[in-house]
Parts: C-alpha cells; sequence; structure tokens
C-alpha cells in the first residue's frame, strides 16, 4: 500500500497522523498529554516541543533578562528569545514585557497565569 493510500485511510477513519519528518507518533500524543491542565483548552498546544518551551520560559522568567537568563541555563540568548516568541504565538499571548534602559523584565498577567498552572502541574 502507498503511503499518500495510508493517509488516505487514516483521514477517513479519523486516525491522527504526524507531520512528514516529524517526530514520532508516541512523542506527539506524550507532548499532549503533558500539556497543563489548566492550558489544554487551547487548540495551539499540541506541538512536541511546547512542553520543553513551557518549562525553558518558567526557568528564564526568575532571571533579570533573557540574556542573563540565557547564559545561566547554557542556552545562546537568540535561541532562548526564539524559543520564548515562538510560545508567545503558539499560545497567543505575550508572555514578558522586554525590558528597556537596563530594567529587568517583567511577566505580564498572561505570563503570571501561565506559569502558576506550570506550578499547578508540577505539583
Amino acid at each position: 500500500m502507498s503511503t499518500s493510500s495510508m493517509a488516505r485511510w487514516a483521514k477517513t477513519h479519523a486516525i491522527p497522523l504526524r507531520g512528514r519528518g516529524g517526530p514520532s507518533h508516541s512523542a506527539s500524543l506524550a507532548a499532549q498529554r503533558d500539556v497543563p491542565s489548566a492550558l489544554e483548552h487551547d487548540s495551539t498546544l499540541v506541538g512536541t516541543r511546547t512542553w520543553q518551551r513551557l518549562q525553558l520560559f518558567a526557568c528564564a522568567a526568575r532571571y533579570r533578562t533573557l540574556t542573563v537568563a540565557a547564559q545561566e541555563l547554557g542556552v545562546r540568548p537568540i535561541s532562548l528569545i526564539n524559543r520564548i516568541k515562538y510560545l508567545e504565538s503558539e499560545l497567543g499571548v505575550q508572555l514578558l514585557v522586554r525590558p528597556e534602559n537596563g530594567c529587568a523584565m517583567q511577566l505580564t498577567d498572561d505570563g503570571i497565569q501561565v506559569l502558576r498552572s506550570l506550578r499547578q502541574t508540577s505539583d
């Protein structure tokens, strides 16, 4: 049976498929299960890496700036910034108010709610 025939049958029988070249099906399903329960209503939280981005955001939120957070977490600053931007676009909300002129970054109300949800999930 060809790949396209299998995909057509899967669609006919409502069997979820992963994207081509993406992570394994079990990894995708596990990521969906791991999304904090308070955030599950949002259908955008189905990506395999969303849980990792949420955890990274929670760690970065403890620091004064994303640059300092990146240094402490052992990642490049641009990588951390891009992951948080991607998470914000997935959630459809702004999580952080970026610092200006040496001020510390601040969490938005949505950012605080996401952190609360993450803490409740991990408890």
